[in-house]
């Protein structure tokens, strides 16, 4: 009997326990001795699917962020040409350069959870001093609210997105990985159950337990000795 390598995935530990538990209960002989494993493997497969909705989850927060971010992009690029206008389209003014040291595209493309959101606060910041600048009046009452909320929209996806991600992170590698190795454990305890019950028939033994698939060899890869 081999054993799980520690990047074998999580769904590899629950066809092979399924193959186990069904081997061992279809013989009248060892019906019974799978209970332990049994109760570790109903775990694993109960907190596999946890992870599998947290995933999914992720995946669900992750579009709310990029429609999020789609709007403060709208209004940024919106809030660039009448900027733009402003300065007599020259991008030099240092009134320009004030809000878009490094161009447009350093806000609008950069990361939407990390960078774009401090960004535009800064932005919003300048405005707010620049606001009783000349010309600045009318654009501090189109863009400050509108720009505001908006971030602020994409801040609050990104709290939630982020509560969820470390929900699945704990899952991973604190919750799964314990199940995980009181599943190889009972499974070994298992395959020495079995081994007692049938001293002298390696073979049947064996032919409870189903084999890890094992890693694909990357291309271009030689082997040694």
């Amino acid at each position: 009997m081999d054993n799980p390598r520690e990047d074998t995935p999580t769904d590899q530990y629950r066809t092979r326990g399924a193959f186990t538990l069904s081997a061992i209960r279809a013989d009248a002989e060892t019906q019974g001795m799978e209970a332990g494993f049994a109760a570790v493997h109903a775990e694993l497969k109960t907190k596999h699917r946890e992870q599998e909705d947290l995933e999914e989850q992720v995946q669900v927060h992750e579009a709310v962020i990029s429609g999020c971010d789609r709007v403060v992009d709208r209004l940024v690029r919106s809030f660039d040409l009448r900027l733009f206008d402003l300065c007599n389209k020259n991008r030099d003014d240092p009134r320009y350069r004030r809000y878009f040291p490094e161009g447009l595209r350093s806000v609008t493309e950069a990361d939407a959870r990390e960078v774009e959101p401090k960004r535009v606060r800064a932005l919003l910041k300048a405005l707010d001093e620049d606001k009783d600048k000349p010309g600045f009046t009318p654009l501090h009452g189109e863009y400050s609210a509108r720009l505001l909320g908006a971030v602020e929209a994409v801040e609050a996806a990104d709290a939630a997105c982020t509560k969820v991600e470390e929900e699945l992170a704990f899952l991973k590698e604190k919750t799964i990985a314990d199940v995980k190795r009181r599943w190889v454990e009972e499974r070994i305890k298992l395959h020495a159950d079995l081994t007692k019950k049938f001293p002298n028939d390696a073979a049947r033994v064996e032919s409870y337990f189903s084999r890890f698939a094992k890693p694909r060899k990357k291309k271009g890869a030689t082997s040694e000795g």
